[in-house]
């Protein structure tokens, strides 16, 4: 099983399912494959970047805040 670098985006993937977009057509749109865009939701591999997430919310009129976790991470509550 591989790591979680960070909690996996639970909400978008909920949007998605709602929305009948696939993980497929957001890899379509950022020019890469649907392994890369499900590591990204699922927590195992980089995060989005800015960049990705404009044009993703751009194109499909995404909730920006589905992108990002209000609150401290973790490793910087100490």
């Amino acid at each position: 099983m591989t790591k979680r670098l960070r909690e996996p985006y639970y909400a978008l993937k909920k949007w998605l399912r709602r929305n009948h977009l696939s993980q497929l057509e957001l890899a379509e749109t950022l020019k890469t494959s649907s392994n890369y865009i499900n590591k990204k939701i699922n927590g195992t591999g980089s995060d989005f970047r800015l960049s990705e997430v404009r044009l993703l919310v751009s194109k499909y009129s995404i909730p920006v805040d589905l992108f990002f976790v209000l609150g401290l991470p973790e490793s910087d509550k100490k």
